[in-house]
């Protein structure tokens, strides 16, 4: 380490004759000469130091525990005496540029240890460091040492874990320092070309960079070219010529032009040439150029994801990516780039372009189904097309930006997907009924995101509102055929044995439980949940820890039929007096607490007026101490869904999401904190106002039912029997979702629709909880065509459900695409080979896996799980493998956990868990390479 000096300057070759100093500097100079030498009682002493005699900061200033001075420039020998002769109630210093043997005598008698006080850069660099050597390659630069001074931070620099101070330690910091790079969370040691280019985005990046010295500067800059490379001198040649701001939008320019994806064609040549002009003289080799656009790419996607995350600068990173994104698109612009953007992965252009090609592929899907009966090997081409094209845009930087937009194009996907299929219309009330909540509610929900368009892109708009219409078109046929079976089934009064009503709900699904005592039970009824609004909850529960069961013993979601006509006052009432009945809430609340189903047991009901709590409190305190009890039965009305039909929503966006559902996100969490079974139902359906027609009746009872004696028109039909809970058990009511009688509102009920009559159902516990008797997990619900695998992009379908020994009338198992050609898209594999499970555990690996377990797993449990596994396509939900294995829920995880020990030979992935444990992966190939038995399908 250079040593410390308290001579003239003379004495210190690097050290300039008046060195700017800044109060962590100063600070730590005085603490280190008042330990050294202790003032002696008396007058407060005033200390001399040689720097530049500037003092922009707070006169006074800490040094050290409880000790403070004053802080005074002196510019000349009058000021310095001016200063000397005054009383001082503190310690003073004075920062004077004047020379010690200027001073004279008399005033050097009268100061601290009679003399000036030098401040040797190195020494105070070192010493804020607490480092005992300074690397020479450091002291060797003329500018380091008076810059590492004049940056220190008012708390010094960070101390050292070593005692050399390194080059490269110390430019780090003082860069970090000089250019403000802690605004972007940015700390020294992570210092790198995309924290630099992040901050060019910086208004005034340029000027801090400027206003430095200029050795400081030059030495900074080569310094970090020299660290950083080819990236760092596009940047130093910007800087020359004023153009450092451009940094970013220029880069992701040139990644555009200089790509391999663009050809040398005569307009990208003159493109690139602008481009370089714009750099200045003389130009940068291309590789410079390429690395750089490289490097911005990088950072870019990097900033995109900090604006994306909640970081500490989100908003100064979310302002920045889309401030860099518009000025790219102007450099387009005047280069004369466009055509090379439509590539890009990042710029809006390229995003612009995706949006365009996936409205193409959708219209040629469209077109390939108009032509299915004659040419049915379109289809599939068709349907690949649209898929790759969705694919990149998914895969294009801003699909995170825009997630509504590929969501709306994933949903156009699936209702292409879905309108490949036969349409197979209901063979009756009860298949409806299914098929509502197996498939059609999922159908509704991609119809409400596909509604919902894209206006930015009018082609776009167009093929969405075409598959739409479409797809609403198959769905009102369906509407039809069911309205007709559920007149004959209502006229005959012979419901199916099989099939819930509302009505039969509390008794065939609740009281058992409730009667088990073995789990207190939470009941929501969300007012108006159509089987489309439960298909993305029951997703978005799934991700949150909760698993859905089949409270009847079967593994599919269930529904039950409303109450006739589908308006609340008819079925809610039925529903939460399990009988057919109308009355309102203190009806519904007296009804449910007294019911002899609980069998003396207690139950309260809560509607909206007690469910809501004050300022500060999401949950009434009764309804949270009524959760806390776990004798009792709560049932809890949420209405979000109906008053949002009333009123409508302010959000754009399509579809329900728990935040939406107003206290339900609570009314889970404190039904996982005290252990309870969560049923969630509601009392009928919806549908959605979508450009429809008001027809005028003489006596409409609401929106979707009248009562007088007209006979039904098209789009009616006539309800008449006991499930009619009106005046002479007779209504006519509306199938068609594009009628209603009264004023246009956001949603109707009250109709004869399958959205409105089908009363969705889900049974949840949190994941690991012990099932009550009778309960069994359901396999993923979503149809083969929601996640079919396309293009490569993998997205495994769900299993089959269990079949009950025969094929429904009227179904096909035919598609309108040959099966040669579906496999493409909906790749089901084949049935389990048994002769493979038989070879693998004849293997001696398997024997020896096995035999490393301290607890011997049956060969009929793994057989049961990797049988189930094979037979629905490698992929299952953790609790459900358990389940088809026969192993407890509640053992789940640990199964899955030895399964592992046992396959996962050399740590190799055969079987892994994925979504945070929920569900299990299961590769095939790979168990069969692994154990050396061959891989053989029947």
């Amino acid at each position: 380490m250079t040593r410390t000096t308290e001579e003239p300057v003379g004495r210190v070759a690097a050290r300039p004759a008046a060195l700017p100093v800044n109060p962590g500097a100063l600070a730590q100079r005085i603490g280190q000469q008042f330990r050294a030498h202790p003032p002696r009682e008396g007058p407060p002493p005033v200390v001399l130091v040689a720097a530049a005699p500037v003092w922009p900061h707070d006169p006074v200033l800490a040094v050290g525990g409880d000790r403070r001075v004053r802080v005074v420039p002196c510019p000349s020998v009058l000021a310095v005496w001016e200063q000397v002769a005054l009383p001082h109630d503190d310690p003073t210093v004075l920062l004077t540029d004047v020379p010690q043997h200027e001073l004279g005598m008399g005033i050097l008698s009268r100061v601290f240890r009679r003399r000036v006080i030098h401040l040797d850069p190195w020494a105070l660099v070192a010493e804020s460091f607490g480092a005992r050597h300074v690397d020479s390659r450091l002291v060797s630069l003329p500018w380091a040492g008076t810059a590492l001074v004049e940056a220190m931070p008012a708390k010094g620099w960070p101390r050292l874990t070593g005692t050399v101070l390194e080059r490269d330690t110390a430019l780090r910091h003082l860069a970090a320092e000089r250019l403000g790079l802690a605004r972007l969370g940015v700390e020294p040691d992570d210092l790198d070309v995309t924290g630099l280019l992040w901050w060019t985005t910086l208004p005034g990046a340029a000027d801090l960079l400027t206003s430095l010295p200029e050795a400081e500067r030059a030495g900074l800059v080569t310094w970090l070219t020299e660290v950083f490379g080819a990236p760092l001198r596009a940047l130093s040649t910007l800087l020359a010529v004023d153009r450092l701001a451009d940094a970013m939008p220029l880069g992701l320019v040139c990644e555009a032009l200089w790509s391999p994806a663009v050809g040398a064609d005569p307009d990208t040549l003159r493109a690139q040439g602008r481009v370089e002009q714009y750099f200045g003289s003389p130009p940068l080799p291309t590789a410079v150029v390429t690395s750089f656009a490289a490097a911005t790419d990088r950072a870019t996607v990097d900033l995109l994801q900090a604006a994306a995350r909640n970081d500490a600068w989100l908003p100064s990173a979310r302002q920045a990516s889309h401030a860099v994104l518009d000025r790219a698109e102007e450099l387009l612009t005047m280069f004369g780039a466009q055509e090379p953007g439509r590539t890009s992965r990042i710029l809006r252009t390229g995003f612009t372009h995706r949006l365009g090609a996936v409205a193409t592929t959708v219209q040629a899907a469209l077109r390939a189904l108009d032509h299915a009966d004659r040419q049915p090997e379109r289809v599939p081409a068709a349907l690949d097309a649209a898929h790759a094209a969705i694919a990149a845009l998914e895969s294009h930087h801003l699909s995170g930006s825009y997630p509504h937009r590929v969501e709306r194009a994933r949903m156009v996907l699936r209702l292409l997907r879905w309108l490949a299929t036969d349409a197979n219309q209901p063979t009756g009330v009860a298949d409806g009924i299914e098929r509502q909540v197996a498939e059609w509610g999922w159908v509704d929900l991609a119809l409400e995101h596909v509604w919902a368009g894209d206006d930015a892109h009018p082609g776009l708009g167009r093929a969405y509102r075409a598959v739409h219409d479409r797809a609403r078109d198959r769905r009102r046929d369906f509407d039809g055929v069911f309205a007709e079976q559920l007149a004959r089934w209502t006229r005959d009064g012979s419901p199916d044995g099989r099939l819930l009503t509302v009505e039969t709900v509390l008794p065939r699904v609740v009281a058992p439980v409730v009667r088990e005592s073995t789990r207190p039970v939470l009941l929501v009824v969300i007012d108006g949940m159509s089987a489309a609004v439960a298909a993305g909850l029951g997703a978005e529960l799934a991700t949150l820890g909760w698993v859905e069961y089949d409270p009847l013993g079967g593994t599919r979601r269930r529904g039950a039929v409303a109450a006739l006509p589908t308006v609340t006052s008819a079925s809610r009432a039925s529903l939460l007096s399990a009988a057919l009945s109308e009355g309102d809430q203190a009806t519904e609340r007296a009804a449910f607490r007294q019911h002899p189903l609980w069998r003396g047991r207690r139950a309260e009901l809560f509607h909206k007026g007690t469910v809501h709590g004050n300022a500060g409190e999401v949950l009434h305190e009764r309804l949270v101490q009524a959760l806390s009890e776990v004798d009792m039965l709560v049932g809890v009305v949420v209405n979000t869904v109906d008053d949002a039909l009333d009123h409508g929503r302010e959000s754009a966006d399509a579809g329900w999401q728990l935040a939406n559902l107003g206290p339900l996100r609570t009314l889970l969490d404190h039904a996982r904190y005290h252990g309870r079974a969560v049923i969630i139902t509601s009392d009928h359906g919806h549908v959605l106002e979508r450009d429809g027609e008001q027809r005028t009746v003489v006596a409409a009872a609401s929106a979707r039912h009248r009562t007088d004696p007209t006979p039904p028109a098209d789009g009616e039909v006539e309800l008449v029997g006991s499930r009619v809970v009106a005046d002479g058990q007779r209504v006519v009511a509306l199938w068609d979702a594009g009628l209603r009688y009264l004023p246009r509102r956001a949603g109707y009920h009250g109709g004869a629709s399958l959205a409105e009559v089908t009363v969705p159902m889900l049974a949840l516990l949190p994941l690991g909880a012990a099932a009550p008797t009778g309960w069994r997990p359901v396999a993923a619900q979503e149809p083969p065509w929601w996640t079919a695998t396309v293009a490569g992009h993998e997205a495994p379908p769900p299993p089959r459900p269990a079949q009950d020994g025969r094929e429904r009338a009227g179904r096909k198992p035919k598609t309108t695409v040959p099966p040669r050609d579906t496999a493409a898209l909906f790749d089901l594999p084949a049935a389990p080979d048994v002769p493979l499970l038989d070879r693998l555990f004849a293997s001696e690996m398997f024997d020896a896996q096995h035999a490393l377990t301290p607890r011997r797993v049956p060969i009929g449990k793994i057989r049961g799980a990797l049988a189930a596994l094979i037979d629905n396509n490698g992929v299952l939900p953790t609790v459900l493998l358990a389940e088809r294995a026969g192993e407890q829920p509640g053992r789940a995880n640990g199964f899955v956990a030895t399964l592992q020990r046992i396959l996962n030979v050399d740590n190799f992935p055969v079987l892994s868990q994925v979504d945070d444990g929920r569900t299990v992966r299961l590769d095939v190939p790979l168990l069969c390479r692994q154990f050396g038995v061959p891989e053989e399908r029947r």
